[in-house]
């Protein structure tokens, strides 16, 4: 019994009064810090950050984040730790495309061009995640040119990389 009791009290400290999961980590000083993201005003943050439009997630070391070929439309922000993007390569082994850090971000291609993920996205080490859902983030490229610009130069960066 006891032992239930402190299960439904730790599951109160991870879930808000609402039954909203709590954040470990202040994302809206994140967001404003982050050359992407700075544009956005103090309404704007806060609107991304509400609700189910973008969720924290962690994962630990070796996790796959991302699949190959499957369908997805959120863009992951990392805020700590690192990932691998890797392709199927033709005798089956994944070739490994870039390591990413903190601060950088990935999943854009899937949001954009609303196809299948491009890549594999695996944590190299445990990662804290931000995850915002596809249409919040193609609203904000629409009003923001800079961040629309940004991400599109980022997209053709990765696509010139990923050729052999």
């Amino acid at each position: 019994m006891k032992l239930l009791a402190q299960g439904r009290h730790l599951l109160h400290r991870l879930l808000g009064k609402k039954g909203e999961a709590m954040r470990s980590f202040h994302w809206q000083d994140f967001l404003k810090g982050h050359t992407l993201f700075s544009s956005l005003n103090e309404a704007e943050v806060m609107q991304l950050l509400k609700g189910e439009t973008a969720q924290e997630r962690a994962y630990p070391q070796g996790s796959v984040i991302l699949r190959e070929g499957e369908f997805g439309d959120s863009l992951f922000l990392i805020s700590s730790g690192s990932v691998q993007v890797t392709v199927q390569g033709s005798e089956g082994r994944p070739i490994l495309l870039s390591t990413l850090q903190a601060n950088e971000f990935f999943g854009e291609m899937a949001v954009l061009e609303r196809r299948p993920r491009s890549a594999t996205v695996t944590a190299v080490e445990p990662c804290l995640l931000l995850e915002i859902q596809g249409e919040a983030f193609r609203k904000l490229l629409d009003v923001h040119a800079d961040m629309r610009a940004q991400v599109h130069a980022k997209m053709s960066g990765r696509a010139r990389e990923s050729k052999p």
